[in-house]
């Protein structure tokens, strides 16, 4: 299912900004989230985003947990409706 979670979140980015961009940690971690988001119906939004958000901090300092944030729950926000 990577394209299609590639594609969730290049949509997401925002403009000028394309995932090549993105250190690969950080892409990982955003894909991670964004496949439980769309195939994981069963944990519920709120759990999956503050979930990677705590991953995100444990590589990375405040304003990427916060980016981590912004981008899964623009794209909760499309799949799960």
């Amino acid at each position: 299912r990577r394209e299609e979670i590639d594609l969730q979140l290049s949509e997401k980015l925002a403009q000028g900004w394309s995932l090549k961009r993105l250190d690969k940690t950080m892409l990982q971690v955003l894909r991670c989230g964004t496949y439980e988001l769309i195939a994981r119906a069963d944990i519920p939004t709120g759990a999956v985003i503050s979930e990677y958000v705590d991953v995100a901090h444990a590589f990375y300092e405040r304003r990427e947990s916060g980016f981590v944030n912004g981008l899964l729950d623009g794209v909760s926000k499309d799949v799960r409706k």
